[in-house]
């Protein structure tokens, strides 16, 4: 009997995390295929017909999501929690040159997996959550392996939080990273 291992059962959670807060948002959410993986592209969130603000400028466009999870608790410096990125996937994030919007997003677990998910008859709670990062602009890095990023403790992957940004993308923002 082939069992995930708690790195697949973490990424398969950061997976439902964002298809959850992504469909209670009224989007749609799909896992990327294969091409997009290697681009850097977990999960892509689309918005087809709504016009999410007065001034947007489109009403049908996707947001290309880059997945994490980790049961490392986060530590906050200057209200931001730092995460370390392997360089290949830090370049692909940080790209300039797309057409749709790309972020960071990083589950953020307790420790004990045991913790990480339970349910009773009334409810199905998944503990802590995910916060997010745009990348784009950021600087080249100097290392050989991997990049730390910051990300700013406001900026939770919440529902309102994903409306934002997809507002956002509706206007056609640019959402560069700040280090």
């Amino acid at each position: 009997m082939l069992m995930l291992t708690d790195q697949n059962v973490e990424a398969e959670l950061s997976y439902a995390y964002l298809h959850a807060v992504a469909t209670r948002g009224g989007f749609s959410c799909s896992v990327a295929d294969r091409h997009l993986d290697d681009a850097g592209v977990d999960a892509v969130i689309r918005e087809d017909g709504r016009q999410l603000a007065p001034d947007s400028i489109r009403t049908s466009f996707a947001l290309h999501v880059q997945l994490k999870a980790t049961r490392l608790a986060p530590v906050e410096q200057n209200g931001r929690f730092s995460h370390s990125l392997l360089l290949r996937q830090y370049n692909k994030v940080r790209e300039t040159r797309l057409e749709s919007a790309r972020i960071l997003g990083v589950l953020y677990l307790p420790e004990n997996p045991s913790e990480w998910l339970r349910h009773t008859e009334d409810a199905l709670v998944a503990r802590r959550c995910a916060y997010w990062v745009s990348l784009r602009g950021a600087p080249a890095s100097l290392n050989d392996v991997a990049q730390t990023v910051y990300i700013p403790r406001a900026q939770v992957l919440s529902v309102d939080g994903l409306v934002d940004i997809m507002t956002r993308c509706s206007r056609e923002e640019e959402m560069l990273y700040v280090p």
